[in-house]
């Protein structure tokens, strides 16, 4: 039967670029095939873990960056009326702990980062999939302007809203979570010196909250503020917004925070989607990385580190094993466990950041102590100790 010597990649996102380049470094040809008529990544921050942070490093990347991110001193939980931190988390001695550092970047900033990593020759743009299918012992995709192609595997890196998963399996697709939310940078030299501490902040009230953090060295503030709402009825993901809709959203929020709301100059909001449940990520030759697989609410913060997790495991699975088929199940016998794990983890966090009273306390200190070890570690020491680079066969 032989390896797979050449893979397609439907989506030059994050995680496709991250595919692109674990597969380049095993020795595999890859095409990307991204449906936008240029390459870019737009949005704000992104925190990368030390799970993924080891991505980084394997593929040669850590000083690029380390370069281009910044690290928080560490994760802190805080009610939104005030100022002192009921629950943190350190990152100080991350890299004695887990391997590896803590980094915020702009999304942008780390999409730059990678496109340079690819060809350009191995990228393709204008190109949407319409279409994907295996064949005798191969996979064609379709793109809407007549085009084909070929490859030995294909894989779907396309998003939430992922062509390759609708044409391979069907489903009915992404559906609203019931929260919108507002992405916002407010320059630090707006504000007055040290406004924010070097933390990641998550600040709850009721019926939403709000994380910030530094990023591009401290001269920006970034905000991700989440509020309960009925419906969402755009298409678009992200559309535009200004700052006193956002605050709006959050009157009650206090003085520190909506002053540092306030300075934004820049502005969006989108209705956050969860993924439906994936019964399975492969059939045949055609596989599924990152959202298009186990699409998570962005406010956990492990979308991404999660597709790099893929992106490595994949890579080494197809790179490793003389049957294609074997090797993308072994892949999705890997990392689907873990993935899933991490989605449902991600909507119980989403939750517990909207609560506000001590009784919402302690429940959350039942899921996050009693169910799954401290708060300060458990579930944060199971996501951040993986190291996809050791553990690409399992554990």
């Amino acid at each position: 039967m032989g390896k797979a010597r050449r893979v397609a990649i439907v989506g030059a996102g994050l995680g496709g670029l991250a595919a692109a380049i674990a597969l380049r470094q095993q020795g595999i040809e890859v095409q990307v095939y991204e449906q936008a008529p240029e390459l870019g990544e737009f949005g704000a921050g992104i925190n990368i873990s030390p799970n993924s942070a080891k991505f980084f490093d394997a593929i040669g990347l850590a000083a690029k960056l380390q370069a281009v991110g910044s690290e928080p001193i560490g994760l802190t939980w805080r009610d939104w009326g005030a100022d002192e931190i009921s629950y943190s988390l350190p990152f100080g001695d991350f890299q004695k702990r887990y391997g590896a550092k803590y980094y915020v970047v702009h999304r942008s900033d780390l999409h730059r980062l990678l496109s340079e990593t690819v060809p350009q020759e191995s990228i393709q743009l204008g190109k949407r999939c319409k279409q994907v299918e295996t064949r005798n012992g191969s996979a064609g995709l379709l793109f809407d302007d007549g085009s084909s192609a070929e490859a030995d595997v294909v894989v779907g890196c396309d998003g939430i809203r992922s062509a390759v998963r609708a044409s391979t399996f069907g489903g009915e697709g992404p559906h609203y979570a019931g929260t919108m939310c507002w992405r916002a940078l407010a320059p630090t030299d707006a504000l007055p010196e040290n406004c924010h501490d070097g933390y990641v902040n998550q600040w709850s009230g009721d019926g939403g909250f709000v994380v910030s953090y530094y990023i591009r060295q401290g001269k920006f503030i970034n905000f991700v503020c989440v509020r309960q709402q009925p419906g969402w009825t755009e298409q678009s993901w992200s559309v535009p917004s200004n700052v006193d809709e956002m605050l709006a959203a959050f009157p009650n929020a206090g003085k520190k925070l909506r002053t540092m709301m306030a300075a934004a100059t820049s502005c969006s909001k989108w209705g956050q989607f969860t993924g439906e449940h994936a019964p399975q990520w492969t059939k045949g030759r055609v596989t599924l990385l990152g959202d298009s697989a186990h699409a998570m609410l962005a406010t956990f913060g492990q979308g991404a580190n999660m597709a790099f997790e893929d992106a490595y495991v994949l890579s080494r699975w197809l790179a490793s094993s003389d049957d294609p088929d074997a090797a993308l199940a072994g892949y999705e016998a890997v990392r689907k466990p873990r993935a899933t794990r991490v989605q449902q983890l991600s909507r119980t966090e989403v939750g517990f950041k909207k609560i506000h009273t001590d009784w919402d306390r302690l429940r959350r200190e039942f899921a996050f102590v009693t169910r799954h070890g401290s708060t300060t570690g458990g579930v944060y020491r199971w996501i951040f100790g993986y190291d996809p680079v050791a553990q690409w066969r399992g554990s």
